[in-house]
């Protein structure tokens, strides 16, 4: 329970394994580790870096040798408080964004919907294909597979049963990682064409997911506003 617990606080398999193999076994150095969880060594330096970075692991020097330490489940406590926060900040900013925004003549028939959490992006997931309209999305992670599981090859397979189109621009570090699929094109681009939010663009709807461990979506309903992020769209699908 506390794996599957982790990985929904954005651990990788491997963060896990060395996590819970220091709390179980102590400090150790990264051969050390290396050698017992039988994770390969250039990953096991990688997945410690992640870990002092999240705060849940420290590490002295003893001989010039980095012992790495993990410290108590309650570091765990503050990593989803600070999530927490970030959260908060986000939902603020994005929502101070649309209240300010100053839409000209098309302002009276702007929409915009905010959905929070697993229920909610599933609502919205639901949503786009009843719309039925082709899909153009920008992906910053591999997120919706993450994240729900079987509900996403779900999604797919009604995806293609209703004849409906997408397109995806992934960063290209994922050019290894995706599967081809019925009715659906891929275009990788440099990983600096990409951010942190998720964009979906569908018939007049633009969709932003930012995902956290509580997930938060804005849906925008207006034909200019969504005409303009597709033709941001096309730009890097031509790029």
């Amino acid at each position: 329970m506390l794996e599957k617990n982790l990985s929904k606080l954005g651990f990788s398999p491997s963060e896990i394994k060395i996590y819970l193999q220091l709390l179980e076994k102590g400090a150790s150095y990264a051969n050390k580790v290396s050698s017992e969880t039988k994770i390969n060594r250039t990953n096991v330096y990688e997945a410690l870096d992640r870990l002092v970075s999240k705060g849940v692991i420290s590490f002295i020097t003893r001989n010039k040798v980095k012992w790495f330490e993990a410290k108590s489940l309650e570091s765990v406590l503050s990593l989803i408080k600070e999530k927490e926060e970030k959260f908060q900040k986000i939902k603020k900013t994005i929502l101070e964004d649309i209240k300010n925004f100053d839409f000209p003549e098309y302002k009276k028939s702007l929409e915009a919907n905010i959905f929070v959490g697993k229920k909610g992006l599933r609502i919205i997931y639901e949503e786009i294909l009843e719309v039925g309209k082709s899909i153009s999305l920008i992906a910053a992670e591999l997120q919706f597979k993450k994240f729900f599981g079987p509900y996403f090859e779900l999604w797919h397979k009604r995806r293609a049963e209703k004849k409906i189109k997408q397109r995806t621009i992934f960063p290209m570090k994922f050019k290894n990682n995706v599967l081809k699929r019925k009715l659906l094109k891929y275009k990788f681009v440099d990983n600096k064409f990409t951010n942190p939010t998720t964009t979906i663009i569908y018939g007049d709807n633009c969709l932003f997911i930012q995902w956290l461990i509580e997930p938060i979506a804005i849906k925008i309903q207006n034909k200019e506003i969504a005409k303009s992020h597709l033709n941001y769209f096309n730009l890097l699908w031509k790029s």
